[in-house]
């Protein structure tokens, strides 16, 4: 009787953990949703941004030179700028995600040692 008392018990709290399962699921699945959403509007804005930033730069730089090259010139080598600056910082990041210190460790562990007398 009591064995049967903890049995339905257990499958009441077996069900309501699935059912509590299932819904953090449902609300994952939703919030990645939006995630991928938001990150999209996010790009969207930010590109916006840049070309009205650029546009604004290379206008004022006509405007002070006279010359419309010179504004178109500053913002391609700006541009070029930024691009050797984000290759460079993910050069970086690729090689921190390569773990060296943690290989150069295990490398070092690897190598009989040598005690001296």
């Amino acid at each position: 009787m009591e064995a049967g008392a903890a049995l339905e018990q257990t499958i009441r709290v077996a069900e309501a953990a699935l059912a509590l399962l299932r819904a953090e699921l449902r609300l994952a699945r939703s919030s990645a949703v939006a995630l991928v959403w938001l990150t999209l509007l996010l790009i969207f804005l930010g590109v916006g941004a840049w070309l009205f930033t650029s546009a604004a730069i290379a206008a004022g730089l006509y405007e002070l030179t006279g010359n419309l090259f010179y504004g178109i010139g500053g913002v391609a080598l700006m541009n070029v700028a930024g691009i050797a600056w984000v290759l460079l910082t993910m050069r970086r990041c690729w090689n921190d995600l390569t773990m060296p210190r943690t290989r150069r460790l295990i490398e070092e562990m690897k190598e009989p040692r040598h005690e001296s007398p």
